[in-house]
Formats: structure tokens, C-alpha cells, sequence
């Protein structure tokens, strides 16, 4: 998936920021409208390791790269939610998840209702709403990383802060016990 970021800005991105950038991009080829999609991170050394036949953009990616797998379908139900049933393996070092959503303007948010059905339904009919991709990637470290794409737009928007929530939930996914 390296090849859709060119090397000169893979370059200067940290390693957690470049894979969650190329689970968007993998993501975005499906287009718009597509359910949450988690990927597995792995380390570009294991997947080396552990297979002799790598594609040729996992073979030049950068050394310390981590690379999205793309996983089964997310089951149903509120992400937050699914997420607190997962639980990675000791040999997956992060993972990413891409999903829709809606913004609304901040005035519009302080009138939302708080029943998350009842608040996308509402949020879709507000004056100024935006679809957008997000995607979350977290290392078993705690290091986080999060980017937004607005529908329309060509650039994306990279910002730690953009999902507490998620980034949370996702950190979750590697507390065993």
C-alpha cells in the first residue's frame, strides 16, 4: 500500500501516521458508503520474517514500517461497542480503523440528541453537514495516530486529537486479563 504516498512525505512521517494514511487510502478505493474497516498493524520485519514473497510495496517500505492487513468485515453494531470484543494476538503491534462519519457545525452539536441511532439520523439532516473518512491507528505503546478526510476533498487532515474516544477503544483491544 506504500505506493499511493510518495516517498518524499513517507519519508518525513513517523511510522504509525504513514500506516494509518495507507489504511485510508486502501480504504477509500472502495469509495464512499462502505462499512468500518479494521486492519491489523504489523511490523514490516515480521511480515519479512515470516514470508520470503512479499509484494513489492511491503518490500520498499521503509525499515520500521508498520504495515495495515486488512481484516474480516467488523461485525455489526455501534463500533465502540465491537471494539471491547476484540483481542490481538501478542504478534500484532497496532491497529487502524477506518470509518464514516458526519460532521456537524458546532452550534448544531450543542442541540444533538444523545441516542447515537437518533443522532446520526439527526445530524444527516443538518444545514452544513459533512460526510467524512476517519481513520485511527494506535501501537500496543500507546502511541496514537488519527486522519481525516472530508468527502470531496483531495488532502487529508492529520491531528492525534480528532477521536479520544476511539483511540481509547482501540488501546483497549491489546488490555489483556
Amino acid at each position: 500500500m506504500t505506493e499511493e504516498i510518495d516517498a518524499a512525505h513517507a519519508q518525513q512521517m513517523d511510522p504509525l501516521t504513514l500506516a494509518v494514511l495507507q489504511a485510508e487510502y486502501h480504504r477509500a478505493r472502495s469509495g464512499w458508503g462502505q462499512p468500518p474497516q479494521l486492519y491489523a498493524l504489523a511490523r514490516k520485519e515480521a511480515l519479512a520474517d515470516a514470508s520470503s514473497q512479499l509484494p513489492p510495496g511491503i518490500r520498499k517500505a521503509p525499515a520500521g514500517s508498520f504495515i495495515p492487513v486488512e481484516q474480516g468485515p467488523l461485525p455489526e453494531g455501534e463500533p465502540l461497542d465491537v471494539l471491547a470484543g476484540i483481542d490481538w494476538p501478542d504478534d500484532v503491534a497496532g491497529c487502524v480503523l477506518v470509518t464514516e462519519v458526519v460532521i456537524v457545525s458546532p452550534d448544531a452539536q450543542r442541540e444533538a440528541p444523545s441516542d447515537p441511532d437518533e443522532m446520526e439520523r439527526w445530524a444527516r439532516d443538518q444545514p452544513g453537514t459533512r460526510e467524512a473518512r476517519l481513520a485511527v491507528g494506535v501501537l500496543r505503546s500507546g502511541d496514537h495516530a488519527c486522519v481525516l478526510r472530508l468527502q470531496g476533498d483531495d488532502g487529508v487532515q492529520i491531528n492525534p486529537q480528532l477521536a479520544d474516544d476511539l483511540v481509547t477503544a482501540l488501546l483497549e483491544t491489546f488490555i489483556t486479563g
